[in-house]
């Protein structure tokens, strides 16, 4: 490679790589909230929609026993929804460093949960976690990444690692499944915009003038789309990644992943709890009860979300992916899983410390 292209992919790595680290730090310097300031929040609802998306997904995809790899675990936040689905270990990895060294272990110590936890810090989109993270390969039945994996996508060696440490973790048949922003919807909406920014009262989303044209073609390639996105209550201008979704998964099948869904969140929530859900009526209620569970009882009629909320939640697609390999191959890798060891307690020095955490 000549000297001039090298430097040039070695600054947008690091440039990458701070974008990310900056993430973490605003994460990490956001405090837990109680329930009671969490239903103050502009976008409560919008939150009860996300937290039912994800619960939807683990409860769809994780079964009872297994071993779930948690990308992008932040303070632990999803650690209930693994309670219920009744794994039998669980590793949170995330790069904002007290994030999961203060927040997410003492979440996961305060809570008596039924399974053993270990957690690492660093970026799992730019290091090798069979390696650094110790974790070994073919050891994951799911892996799970939510709002996240579009910070992989502002470099093509990032996004590359991030499907590289999936393909050597998750076993033959195990799932990789996330959410993530829809290319789609925001192309569509910054075409429709009268300039480079568009949004609402809850969220906005501003592209810079090298997008001006407001065209992608194939010859900028698929990586480092990026925008500012700043969601009320939640994130300020924090520098995302567009994930076009042909590409993303054409570079998961390069890697063995075979796409099992995306759907955008208003088609997922209009399956699942509309009138005419598409899974039939058991398939509804199933999906009503665990939005009361999600909520605390309340039915979705009586957690009304603003419209504002709603269109947000429109800029947001779930998926879930496939590991290759036949069924037999599949049977045997689960019936091959050693028992975890019993629960214990994870003191903060327990924690990994890799690469990139911030």
């Amino acid at each position: 490679m000549p000297p001039k292209r090298k430097r040039a992919e070695d600054e947008a790595l690091e440039a990458a790589a701070q974008a990310a680290r900056d993430v973490a730090l605003h994460y990490s310097n956001r405090d837990q909230q109680s329930n009671a300031q969490r239903q103050l929040s502009p976008i409560y609802h919008l939150r009860c929609l996300n937290n039912w998306v994800k619960s939807s997904l683990i409860g769809g995809d994780v079964k009872e026993r297994d071993a779930v790899l948690d990308f992008a675990c932040g303070k632990g936040g999803d650690l209930t929804k693994y309670r219920k689905a009744r794994v039998g270990s669980y590793v949170g990895v995330d790069i904002a460093l007290e994030s999961v060294r203060r927040d997410a272990t003492e979440r996961y110590n305060g809570g008596s949960y039924p399974f053993p936890a270990t957690f690492i810090a660093g970026d799992c989109f730019e290091v090798d976690l069979t390696k650094e993270g110790e974790l070994a390969p073919k050891s994951f039945d799911v892996i799970s990444c939510q709002f996240a994996v579009h910070y992989s996508w502002s470099t093509e060696a990032r996004a590359r690692c991030a499907f590289r440490n999936v393909a050597r973790l998750l076993r033959p048949g195990g799932h990789f499944i996330g959410t993530t922003v829809d290319a789609n919807v925001l192309v569509r909406k910054l075409r429709e915009a009268n300039g480079l920014t568009f949004g609402n009262d809850v969220v906005r989303v501003a592209f810079d003038a090298r997008h001006k044209s407001k065209l992608f073609p194939d010859t900028d390639g698929p990586f480092g789309l990026k925008y500012a996105f700043t969601l009320k209550d939640a994130v300020t201008n924090c520098d995302e990644w567009m994930v076009p979704k042909k590409s993303f998964v054409e570079l998961a099948g390069e890697f063995g992943l075979e796409l099992a869904e995306w759907r955008n969140f208003h088609d997922f929530v209009g399956d699942a709890l509309g009138p005419s859900a598409r899974r039939g009526e058991e398939a509804r209620t199933r999906a009503r009860d665990l939005w009361r569970q999600t909520t605390g009882g309340k039915t979705p009629e009586q957690t009304p979300m603003s419209d504002d909320e709603w269109e947000a939640a429109r800029l947001y697609a779930v998926f879930a992916f496939r590991m290759s390999g036949s069924a037999e191959a599949a049977a045997k890798a689960v019936m091959a899983r050693a028992s975890p060891p019993p629960p214990a307690r994870v003191e903060q020095k327990d924690v990994l410390v890799l690469k990139g955490a911030a």
